[in-house]
Parts: structure tokens; C-alpha cells; sequence
């Protein structure tokens, strides 16, 4: 999903488009490139450049607006720093370093999980989940 794609999809739902939403949601898109992923502070001082006098406070509602929208996704690699990545381009889970923290993404889902998951606990609703695998990386084994 593009730029254009996520912005018509925050209009649809009667979002305003101010230019500080704009760019948190061009910075998800553009600047994590799948592999980085951004915390709150990141974003607000990517997003200063442009807009210097933006507030934290502002970032912050805007990452959560475009989580209730279904545009973001804010993630906890254990590691006492949330983060947040862009989440038109599907669903996925990730691989996370405990080393140097890098999480690279995995393009599949642990489906047979869920679905053991819904014979043995059928009284269970589910409304979503989260998958990470912890090891070490290339790079830091």
C-alpha cells in the first residue's frame, strides 16, 4: 500500500489529513524500510525536520489514530522500547536479535499455532496475536 492508498483510507474513515499526520504516515512508509523499526522519539524527530515546532504529544495521538485505523502497528521486542511499523503491506511476525536488537521480519504466520490454540481452548475468542522468534543474528552469533 502506497502513500496515496493509506491516505484515502484515513479520509474514508473521516480522519482530518493534517500535514504532521501526512508525514508520521510517509515516514512509516518511506523511512522503516521493513527492517528498522521506529519508536515514537524516532518518528518525532524525523518528523521535526519538516515541522519543527510538532510536539511528542502530537506523535504519539497520531501513531495511535493510525493504529485504530488499521495503518500501524506498535510492537514490543522486549526490549523496553515500543516501536512502530507501517501495517498496510500485510501481516507478519518477526525475528528479533538479543544482541544488537535488529528485528527482521518473517512473511509467514504460525497458523498451526492458532489453530491449536482454537481446539484446545475453544471457548477462547480470539482477536489477534503476536509471534517473535529471540535468538541471535549472523552478524552477533
Amino acid at each position: 500500500m502506497k502513500l496515496e492508498e493509506a491516505l484515502r483510507k484515513l479520509k474514508a474513515q473521516g480522519v482530518r489529513l493534517t500535514p504532521q499526520r501526512q508525514e508520521v504516515l510517509r515516514i512509516l512508509i518511506e523511512e522503516a524500510d521493513g527492517e528498522e523499526h521506529l519508536s515514537a522519539e524516532e518518528i518525532w524527530r524525523l518528523v521535526q525536520k519538516r515541522y519543527a515546532s510538532v510536539s511528542f504529544d502530537t506523535i504519539y495521538r497520531t501513531l495511535h489514530l493510525l493504529i485504530r485505523c488499521g495503518l500501524a502497528s506498535e510492537l514490543d521486542f522486549s526490549d523496553g522500547c515500543r516501536r512502530f511499523e507501517f501495517a498496510g503491506n500485510g501481516h507478519h511476525h518477526h525475528l528479533v536479535c538479543l544482541k544488537c536488537g535488529r528485528a527482521e521480519e518473517l512473511a509467514f504466520c504460525p497458523e498451526d499455532c492458532l489453530a491449536r490454540v482454537q481446539v484446545e481452548k475453544p471457548g477462547f475468542k480470539i482477536t489477534g496475536h503476536a509471534f517473535k522468534i529471540y535468538g541471535y543474528c549472523q552478524r552477533c552469533q
